[in-house]
């Protein structure tokens, strides 16, 4: 994909403009490259998955500090976004839902790449960042707003059944390149800008939002038949976790949105691995987009001076405890993939197992490239942990959801699920709004499987352990 031409002149005017800006500063600002892929659970070699075919993340991952325990602050693509770019937590933010604009609740504050755009860089994002609807963009985040999502058509669809508007199937392969596809043209993008980038010499904070593997799981052919080998046959734990309420799961109305997909009961076996297949293959698509810019960072000499972090916005259900896609306070989608690559601070590639957030995204960059922080952050930078992967580290992470599941687009939920994740468990608590009483509690103990199997929640054996995490919820609900 080729930016068009009122585009290209607009970018060379500002990086003309700011490369005269920053002329004569001391030291070279490290660039950032900021990568989000939506939908993106841990299913990805680095973590440990055996299926994925994921050989660019690894390769970065292998120059990277990854995060074993990173977890979102809402599982559904706006909050979570606009957590982690503001630095303030959902009930901070004001955004627990996917139509709300952080602006109308907090409209003085300074998103990450607003903070970059302040202190010189020439920002710009490219494809799914904010949420991706005309009233959740943020144009004053950007040095060139125009650009974000430009030429980016949400073309996915290629199949003339597929054609009639809306959703359609849930998957789609068919033969053609990777710019067919809207992943494959952000990256060209992307690849573009870092030339323009080099050729200015200015300083940049470039953000890359992939829009796969989101539903519907389309991408070129080529991803399917990477895996036309791979058993996806029987969901692990496929069971609702014992003693759980009800209000804690969904009935997938996001799945069964889609024409194939039935609008009550269970899968058949088949669909449920062809759901799974597409999911991976959707995977795999990224990863070689990602490839791709990688390999031209490379190229071009900017890798030395240049931070990536590559995130996924939430988790994501493939069967697992009768749930499939997001929405939920469970493990399943509030852990999510995080990968950071600082050159001038890491000195050995490794992993952590320390418990960390999204939203500590945004103090680690200040941190790292030496910004002022100019904004009141909620989040912990991580950069201590870059130097010292194993160092003790006892922080949690909270996240939360909102009921009735309809309330992610009313804006009017009845109760609020908040939860906590230390080492060892998981506890949630189900408030309702009406009259702040709390209705559900849950307690899982995950010290041996990452899935939670059974609620413990009012078991003397733990009530020392809910307790404790009961007062750490309490007090977090009200923070501001």
């Amino acid at each position: 994909m080729k930016l068009n031409l009122f585009t290209r002149i607009n970018i060379g005017f500002v990086l003309t403009i700011s490369f005269l800006f920053s002329y004569g500063q001391k030291g070279a600002k490290p660039n950032v490259l900021f990568i989000v892929a939506d939908d993106l659970r841990p299913s990805i070699g680095c973590y440990g998955d055996l299926k994925a075919i994921t050989p660019h993340i690894d390769k970065l991952a292998a120059s990277s500090i990854v995060f074993n325990n990173a977890y979102c602050q809402q599982a559904v693509c706006n909050p979570s976004r606009a957590s982690v770019l503001t630095g303030l937590r959902p009930n901070q933010n004001g955004v627990t839902d996917l139509v709300t604009h952080f602006r109308e609740k907090v409209p003085d504050a300074v998103t990450l790449p607003q903070a970059f755009k302040n202190a010189g860089y020439t920002t710009i994002g490219i494809g799914k960042i904010f949420h991706g609807t005309k009233q959740t963009l943020d144009k004053v985040s950007w040095s060139i707003s125009e650009i974000e999502n430009v030429s980016v058509k949400n073309q996915e669809y290629f199949l003339e059944r597929n054609k009639k508007g809306g959703k359609a199937d849930a998957f789609e392969f068919t033969e053609g390149p990777d710019n067919k596809y809207p992943d494959g043209k952000i990256a060209e993008s992307t690849i573009e800008l870092l030339r323009d980038f080099k050729k200015s010499g200015k300083p940049f904070f470039l953000a890359t939002g992939f829009k796969k593997p989101h539903l519907p799981f389309c991408a070129p052919q080529k991803y399917w038949d990477m895996y036309k080998h791979t058993d996806f046959s029987g969901i692990a734990n496929s069971n609702k976790p014992l003693g759980a309420p009800e209000i804690a799961f969904h009935q997938w109305q996001e799945l069964r949105g889609y024409t194939d997909i039935a609008d009550q009961g269970p899968l058949t076996p088949q669909k449920q691995r062809d759901l799974i297949h597409a999911y991976y293959a959707c995977i795999s698509y990224v990863d070689v987009q990602l490839g791709k810019i990688i390999d031209e960072l490379d190229k071009l000499g900017l890798s030395d001076n240049t931070i990536i972090v590559l995130w996924g916005d939430h988790g994501y259900h493939l069967g697992e405890q009768d749930l499939w896609c997001k929405s939920t306070n469970f493990e399943l989608d509030t852990r999510i993939p995080l990968i950071i690559s600082a050159p001038s601070v890491i000195k050995k590639a490794s992993n952590t197992n320390a418990v960390v957030e999204a939203i500590d995204i945004y103090p680690t960059l200040i941190d790292l490239c030496g910004l002022t922080k100019n904004t009141a952050l909620t989040g912990k930078s991580l950069k201590p942990l870059l130097q010292q992967p194993q160092m003790k580290w006892d922080q949690v992470a909270y996240s939360q959801f909102c009921r009735p599941y309809k309330a992610i687009t009313s804006k009017y939920p009845t109760h609020m699920g908040y939860t906590v994740r230390d080492q060892n468990y998981r506890y949630t608590l189900w408030y309702n709004l009406h009259n702040d009483s709390i209705e559900h509690r849950e307690l899982y103990d995950l010290r041996k499987s990452r899935l939670e199997n059974e609620n413990l929640a009012g078991t003397k054996k733990y009530q020392q352990e809910e307790n404790r995490l009961a007062a750490m919820l309490e007090a977090y609900r009200h923070i501001n």
